[in-house]
């Protein structure tokens, strides 16, 4: 294809708000104090070609090579062109990926059995021209160029296996990257990574099955490696999930959004325009790859396993009988697992539930079982309500074109299929794997996720977002818990969006929720500002300026335990229980709304050995 700079990103029409409807994509920046929204308007219409093309099963890899019980894996990252869009439009997009596919291929491995990965970055180009036009900014931290020059390159990796318990070296740490020369931090003048670049990581997948994902991960510029295609499944199985459907009868899919210019390209805002984009959303649906697929399903059960591997997005789900136009003559999601296992017991998922539809926001992952065999012959559309930017409200999608996400046709005829009764197999796996023991300590840490003016270079200041009014670089703000302990933290949300929490190596348990009012609203965001453009100045402690509001909820049934991410809304304080077990060392733990995480929504924790 083309470069953008020809072809694709030719003025786009900027406005201050999100256009209700059509092929609008909305990108914003959204402050605290002014809620300001930034939204682009770009032609392509896809509308008269949904349901076209059949859902992409992404491949599952084979080893390059098996040595002393472990597998091995050499994964070239590339850039090449794909068909995203409907196939009948005729348009190729330019993407990166994982062994020449968006998303990448499947890994897949049993708790226990070791594997490695060589990553090999040197099929990807120094920049993102061909991919996302001149996205790159300069001023977000970790993306500003350093001597010498000749070696810099704007294109820098490292890749996360999200969820992994895995030592600090190999867990994807954002500033162990390479870039697209071969050359790592410590090669440039002022800069050096606490933790080592591996080129090889090694996954000991000590832990219990479940849904992991591989994605890159580099400092200040992960949202364009990830928008560009940089993500993939991993797959923890016992051979226990035989008894569930399998084979061609389970489906990981992974929804994301995107913005496709006239020509195929994709679309991301510029990165010149000394205006950081806080958040951004793309107005096209695209699953497993693919815009606008259909599902052609036996009437019969399915294991579908979703992943919301969006940028910034949340989904909140549910499906839709489009033959009989009924939201409520459907057949149940019942969900056995989390991020990264399963459930205690099965939590039924749809019309007259206690969970009455899917909320996933930007991480998190839901195993599902889904059985249609009462619906031979009908069609289902997977329908999103979830606003963006996304505040708890799920008031209907900000725009048309990303309320429906996929269509599932159901054959007249298929086989029958049996597995085991759900509740059976949880009681058998969870028993199999009963997780590490490890001590319950008194020990609650109270973290603010934040949101102020943070000036980025002279004249220049970004709405940016933080954790407790903090900067990456900022060693005062490093906790240490220690290895084999639980610690409760404290989640206080004090901007206007949810944000989805991530925390590297350690499953938690969500343990409640509540509500906060303010009682000095103004004073602690000038606080804020203050902190974080004077990183000396001490911190506000949001304690001083909130005040709780009626009794602690627990959380839905299907959003508990074991989770690495959980989503917290505006006003709110979400209480966790991380288990640090597996490894000492440095690990992130940060937003993952992909511009909020490259924006200084960041930090490092580092899990040291427990004191005698």
């Amino acid at each position: 294809m083309s470069d953008n700079s020809e072809n694709g990103l030719q003025n786009p029409t900027r406005r201050r708000v999100i256009e209700a409807g059509g092929a609008a994509s909305a990108f914003a920046a959204l402050p605290w104090a002014t809620g300001s929204v930034a939204a682009v308007n770009c032609d392509l219409d896809v509308s008269d070609h949904k349901w076209e093309d059949e859902l992409p099963r992404p491949e599952v890899l084979r080893p390059t090579s098996c040595k002393g019980g472990t597998d091995r894996y050499e994964i070239e990252l590339t850039e090449f062109d794909q068909t995203v869009l409907p196939s009948s439009m005729s348009l190729d997009t330019t993407v990166w990926g994982y062994e020449g596919s968006f998303p990448g291929p499947t890994i897949e491995a049993r708790p226990g059995d070791p594997v490695e990965v060589k990553y090999v970055v040197d099929g990807l180009p120094s920049d993102y021209s061909n991919v996302l036009g001149n996205a790159i900014d300069e001023n977000v931290h970790g993306a500003e160029p350093h001597d010498p020059e000749e070696d810099w390159t704007a294109t820098r990796i490292v890749t996360h296996l999200h969820g992994a318990v895995t030592n600090p070296e190999f867990d994807g740490y954002p500033e162990a990257w390479v870039n697209a020369n071969g050359y790592t931090a410590d090669h440039f003048d002022n800069l050096d990574s606490p933790v080592p670049y591996r080129q090889v990581k090694e996954y000991p997948n000590d832990q219990q099955p479940g849904t992991l994902w591989y994605h890159d991960h580099a400092l200040g510029s992960t949202r364009l490696n990830v928008y560009a295609g940089l993500a993939a499944f991993y797959l923890l199985r016992d051979p226990i999930e035989n008894s569930l459907p399998n084979g061609q009868y389970e489906i990981p899919i992974v929804i994301q959004d995107r913005t496709f210019n006239d020509d195929g390209s994709l679309f991301y805002p510029p990165g010149d325009d000394d205006e950081y984009e806080a958040e951004f959303a793309g107005d096209i649906p695209v699953v497993n790859g693919k815009a606008y697929p259909k599902l052609t399903v036996e009437p019969r059960a399915y294991r579908f396993r979703f992943l919301n591997g969006s940028n910034g997005r949340t989904f909140n789900l549910s499906l839709y009988n489009d033959t009989t136009d009924s939201a409520t003559d459907v057949p149940l999601l019942r969900q056995i697992g989390v991020d990264l296992g399963f459930l205690d017991e099965v939590v039924p998922v749809g019309p007259d539930q206690q969970v009455d539809s899917l909320l996933l926001s930007g991480a998190e992952r839901a195993d599902m079982i889904v059985d249609f065999s009462d619906y031979a012959g009908q069609s289902f559309l997977l329908k999103n309500n979830a606003e963006f930017p996304y505040a708890g409200e799920n008031s209907g999608p900000d725009i048309d074109s990303i309320g429906e996400i996929m269509r599932i046709e159901v054959k007249e005829t298929g086989s029958r299929g049996r597995h085991i009764p759900l509740t059976k197999f949880l009681s058998k796996i969870n028993k199999k794997y009963p997780g590490p023991e490890v001590e319950a300590t008194d020990i609650t840490r109270t973290h603010t996720l934040d949101s102020a003016g943070l000036e980025v270079a002279d004249g220049v200041t970004y709405d940016s977002h933080f954790l407790n009014a903090s900067l990456w670089s900022e060693e005062d703000a490093i906790v240490k818990p220690e290895l084999g302990t639980s610690e409760k933290w404290e989640l206080y949300n004090t901007t206007g969006d949810s944000h989805p929490i991530h925390l590297h190596l350690v499953d938690f348990e969500v343990l409640e929720r509540q509500s906060f009012e303010w009682t000095d609203e103004q004073a602690y965001q000038d606080a804020v500002e203050q902190a974080v453009n004077n990183p000396d100045d001490p911190k506000p402690d949001i304690e001083d300026y909130t005040e709780l509001m009626g009794e602690p909820t627990e959380p839905n049934p299907n959003n508990t335990a074991p989770k690495d991410t959980v989503l917290v809304d505006p006003l709110e304080v979400v209480r966790i229980e991380p288990e640090f077990t597996g490894y000492t060392g440095l690990f992130p733990w940060h937003c993952h709304i992909l511009e909020h995480e490259d924006q200084e929504m960041m930090l490092p924790y580092e899990v040291v050995e427990k004191e005698e």
